[in-house]
């Protein structure tokens, strides 16, 4: 079985910003345990980060930081599990975010030891075990819709596959783990979006189709995500068919 740091080296080839650490070192590092189990330490550090992310919206930054959290924790087990490699450990205690852009903008896994890449296991350990209470908190602290909350972070795990699936490797076994994956998340993801293949001049791309916004439009910079469920699916459709990942 491959090594944690094994599993770091080889994800981060495949994406340079999937890279992970097994250390932390500095002040802007947080436990993902604090955050999942301190209710008073979450809600601090979600309001500080609401500058950063142009906003004076309470629910608008505990949105988009959930995404960012969700991303950052379960970039490299997913990524890991999508190339078929051992998965790190991911209970809250074992891995840690740095904060610092204003959202987390790194991951640690503490823990060296690693399990076998099973879709229902890590779907229990990553939503069920650590996502499922930090979004409980968030959710019983900002005002903020619950099931907007678990749009980002399905949206969140999309892009890692997504990611992995556009590196180099087979792509047919990535979407078919993904696939498993989500359903492997059901309920947690029911009705929060589906990926689709989109082709053009003897391309396709693959896309996560979401459900729900995560209110970036509500910030000064006024954007809306590439995948926006608020962008008129004939407009979006016409973006990916002139996207380079679909025309090659």
């Amino acid at each position: 079985m491959s090594s944690i740091d094994d599993v770091l080296r080889i994800v981060a080839a495949r994406v340079a910003y999937l890279a992970a650490s097994t250390s932390v070192e500095g002040p802007d590092w947080v436990g993902c345990d604090v955050l999942v189990g301190d209710p008073v330490r979450l809600g601090a550090v979600v309001r500080g980060t609401a500058a950063g992310f142009g906003t004076d919206d309470e629910a608008v930054a505990a949105s988009l930081f959930t995404e960012a959290y969700a991303f950052r924790v379960a970039a490299v087990a997913l990524a890991a599990y999508a190339l078929g490699l051992p998965v790190p450990d991911i209970a809250p205690a074992s891995v840690a975010v740095r904060i610092d852009k204003p959202r987390p903008s790194a991951a640690a896994y503490l823990n060296p030891d690693t399990c076998e890449p099973d879709a229902h296991a890590l779907a229990a350990a990553l939503i069920g075990a650590h996502l499922r209470p930090f979004v409980d908190s968030v959710h019983r602290q900002f005002r903020v819709g619950e099931r907007n909350l678990w749009g980002n972070v399905a949206a969140a795990c999309a892009v890692v596959f997504r990611a992995i699936e556009s590196s180099g490797v087979d792509r047919a076994v990535v979407r078919r783990r993904a696939t498993v994956f989500f359903a492997a998340c059901a309920p947690s993801f029911d009705g929060l979006g589906n990926f689709s293949v989109v082709e053009h001049a003897g391309g396709e791309g693959w896309y996560w189709n979401r459900t729900s916004c995560c209110l970036w439009f509500r910030t000064t910079d006024g954007q809306l995500c590439d995948n926006c469920s608020l962008i008129e699916p004939a407009a979006l459709h016409e973006r990916r068919r002139a996207d380079p990942s679909t025309t090659g």
